[in-house]
């Protein structure tokens, strides 16, 4: 894309972003003018907090989404399609189950082993197809119901369904400020780390044999983006519970403006993705006042349309 052009939607996707920001800072249960943002103490202590909890999710999955379509080559390929959030929804109810501590570090750390073990899995079922795109969305979605079923059972087999449903449902209304740091602290890793690897995981791009023959391990950079992906996988549940498909929708808007550009597509794909959760969460909060619709839910109704269209698409 040339570089103008990108500049002029990247410029609108920020400018939106800042508008839908200071409408969700003033609009709420109780409704703050915006003279009064910078001293309101329910706008510092819990809006700001919540706000950057949408940004840092949307960050992670929406970078998370685009790295498993290339590692997979499907483009229908996302952290919910994949068994990733059921995963890490699995490990937690086991927390859950055995009365074990949740604090936020620890259940980040069980969370992310437990999408780096139900993405193993889906790997390992779809290697010999070679990552054939329904296949892959088949043993995954396979994987995920599983998984989610599993835990659901042992959460009400021991009566900590409450205590599951928040994670299940993705809701930011528990976010802290201990987790929105968490989140933070596990961003700037990830970051680095696709810094570090990013030469690596473009030549994956163009394909497994190309890769190879440029001096790239193909399984080191498959691992490598499992690595990341249950990382964010484990942080975001952990925090906010299971928000699905953002990291399907992100990628494919920023892919309908940029083509075979790295760093472009995950640009847009981030601001993308801290978009649809704005939206998503000011909605949430505001549409069924005083009540609070849960956010995880109205992606997942805006998500699955969209991913019947991408089949539809990918099937003509």
């Amino acid at each position: 894309m040339p570089r103008k052009r990108f500049m002029l939607i990247f410029l609108a996707l920020v400018f939106s972003l800042l508008f839908l920001s200071v409408l969700y800072l003033m609009l709420g249960n109780k409704n703050v003018p915006l003279t009064e943002l910078s001293a309101n103490e329910m706008v510092l202590q819990l809006r700001v907090p919540r706000l950057l909890s949408l940004y840092l999710t949307g960050f992670l999955l929406a970078i998370s989404g685009f790295l498993v379509q290339i590692m997979t080559r499907n483009p229908i390929a996302e952290m919910a399609t994949l068994g990733i959030s059921g995963g890490s929804s699995l490990a937690l109810s086991v927390l859950l189950t055995f009365g074990l501590s949740t604090n936020d570090s620890v259940s980040t750390l069980v969370s992310a082993l437990g999408a780096f073990l139900a993405l193993c899995i889906v790997m390992l079922l779809t290697a010999r197809t070679h990552f054939q795109p329904l296949k892959v969305v088949l043993v995954g979605t396979s994987v995920g119901l599983f998984a989610t079923s599993l835990a659901s059972s042992l959460t009400f087999a021991t009566h900590h369904t409450q205590s599951y449903f928040l994670w299940i449902v993705g809701s930011f209304s528990g976010v802290t400020q201990m987790k929105v740091e968490l989140m933070a602290v596990v961003s700037v890793i990830f970051l680095l780390l696709l810094f570090l690897f990013s030469n690596q995981i473009k030549l994956l791009t163009f394909g497994d044999e190309m890769a190879t023959s440029l001096g790239v391990s193909v399984n080191r950079v498959r691992l490598i983006i499992m690595l990341l992906v249950a990382l964010a996988s484990g942080v975001t549940v952990a925090a906010v519970g299971v928000i699905s498909f953002v990291g399907l929708i992100a990628p494919h808007i920023a892919k309908r403006f940029v083509r075979n550009n790295f760093w472009q597509t995950i640009v847009l794909s981030v601001l993308a993705g801290c978009l649809l959760l704005v939206m998503a969460d000011l909605a949430a909060r505001n549409l069924f006042k005083p009540y609070e619709f849960p956010a995880g839910s109205l992606t997942m109704l805006l998500g699955a349309p969209f991913f019947l269209w991408i089949i539809t698409k990918e099937a003509k």
